[in-house]
């Protein structure tokens, strides 16, 4: 059997995404993307990327910087009842959502 992460480990583990994050895609667009991005799609369809595995949250943040769409919708400016979802990408160093009729700019204030 394996050895049981401590909660230090996962508080490393954590500072790391932190990090490379932030150094992949910026303070910011990683703020809005572990705070607000929900995943749309795969096994953790539903979940918040805060709440998501640390290595597909890399792979998340590693697709944005490569310059991929990925099936995570910005819950920031989410409306009860509205279920239109959005894809999230970075371009120009800034996340945009891109919806099936218009791309939106992920910072602007509603």
């Amino acid at each position: 059997m394996g050895k049981k992460a401590s909660p230090m480990d996962a508080v490393r583990a954590s500072m790391e995404l932190s990090q490379f994050a932030e150094s992949l895609i910026g303070v910011n667009n990683w703020r809005l993307l572990r705070s607000y991005g929900k995943v749309m799609s795969g096994p953790y369809s539903g979940s918040y990327v805060s709440g998501v595995p640390f290595e597909l949250a890399r792979q998340i943040v590693l697709a944005l910087a490569q310059g991929e769409e990925t099936h995570v919708h910005l819950m920031h400016r989410h409306r009860s009842g509205n279920y239109e979802a959005s894809r999230a990408r970075l371009v120009d160093g800034r996340l945009e959502m891109v919806f099936k009729d218009r791309v939106e700019p992920a910072d602007r204030t509603p």
